[in-house]
């Protein structure tokens, strides 16, 4: 397969499975951008992203808001 053929491929691929999470999830447009934004990042830098919680937000058993955050480390 050459690599237009390769390319067109992918990009069939990437928007199946677009769409079955826009389908078989409750995710909005902005989350599925970002996501994908996220994942050009990582292919970008070619590297592994880890993801860790930051111990300044963890929050206490008994609070009831969500205000913990996870940070990306590279």
């Amino acid at each position: 397969m050459d690599q237009n053929n390769q390319t067109d491929s992918f990009m069939f691929d990437l928007d199946n499975l677009i769409r079955r999470y826009q389908q078989e999830f409750d995710l909005n447009d902005q989350t599925i951008v970002g996501a994908l934004e996220f994942a050009k990042l990582t292919v970008l830098t070619d590297a592994e992203i880890l993801f860790t919680v930051d111990e300044g937000n963890v929050l206490d058993d008994d609070e009831d808001d969500d205000n913990g955050f996870i940070s990306p480390q590279f």
